[in-house]
């Protein structure tokens, strides 16, 4: 496969992806969210955007139900991996985060195919129209194409099949999975670990984790065995997962809804 733009990943201790972006001719450092469903940008780096006010809202959920009405600005245009994106709907935060500037999400690249490599550490921008054997449907989220997410469909021990949100944004190696399966697994909160974590936006609101053991979770083309997962309180998806598990070279074709495993 030829290859026309790529950039370096920096992959932090935990896993998740920071990439470079110039917003409007400032240019951070970002990380790279499959399930931030939209750009954001924080603290001191967005107060150096335009504009500084805006009457448009984007009210969503975060994972753990925690309701968020967040203002909504455009950038005029965003440069990222070589490519010029027009237009881009952005929210913003007043909150800061060492070497961080926000995140890149995935609505400004619904037309541009994409691979994630993570052997080279790569993002790329393919030249020619991914293809290839290993083939997995995706579906899409989307709130009146200001944000998006995407989810597959999984396997947990070879028989109880799951929609689960992709969130690159959640590290390497994370396995969230509703509370409400727990019955369906036969799987008693009695004797588990559990782990109480305040929302880092409203301190007031605290998620119960159920951290515990399953056989196994699968697609067509990898499986995790006993992977260490958190049964989430009030978690809005039947599951979350990381990306990383899914292959070593993932490509995005977000209009045709697949991810092709590459490597």
């Amino acid at each position: 496969m030829a290859f026309s733009q790529k950039m370096p990943i920096s992959v932090l201790p935990s896993g998740h992806l920071v990439v470079g972006a110039e917003i409007d001719g400032k240019k951070g450092n970002f990380i790279f969210d499959t399930g931030g469903g939209i750009n954001l940008f924080l603290g001191n780096f967005s107060k150096g955007l335009e504009p500084k006010e805006t009457y448009n809202y984007l009210t969503a959920f975060r994972a753990t139900g925690e309701k968020m009405t967040i203002p909504l600005f455009k950038s005029k245009e965003i440069i990222f991996n070589g490519k010029k994106f027009k237009d881009t709907w952005y929210s913003t935060h007043d909150m800061e985060m060492k070497g961080i500037d926000g995140l890149i999400s995935l609505p400004m690249l619904y037309d541009t195919e994409f691979i994630i490599d993570y052997t080279t550490n790569e993002l790329i921008f393919p030249k020619e129209k991914l293809n290839g054997k290993k083939v997995m449907d995706i579906q899409l989220s989307t709130n009146a194409d200001q944000s998006m997410d995407i989810t597959t469909y999984v396997l947990l021990n070879n028989k109880y099949k799951i929609n689960v949100l992709l969130d690159s944004g959640s590290g390497k190696d994370s396995f969230w999975l509703s509370e409400r399966l727990m019955n369906t697994m036969d799987i008693k909160k009695e004797g588990l670990n559990v782990v109480e974590k305040k929302s880092e936006f409203n301190p007031d609101l605290t998620t119960k984790f159920y951290k515990s053991d399953i056989g196994s979770i699968s697609t067509p083309f990898a499986t995790v065995e006993k992977p260490k997962v958190f049964f989430v309180d009030g978690l809005i998806y039947e599951g979350k997962t990381s990306i990383n598990w899914l292959g070593k070279k993932l490509g995005f074709n977000l209009k045709e809804k697949k991810i092709y495993i590459l490597d």
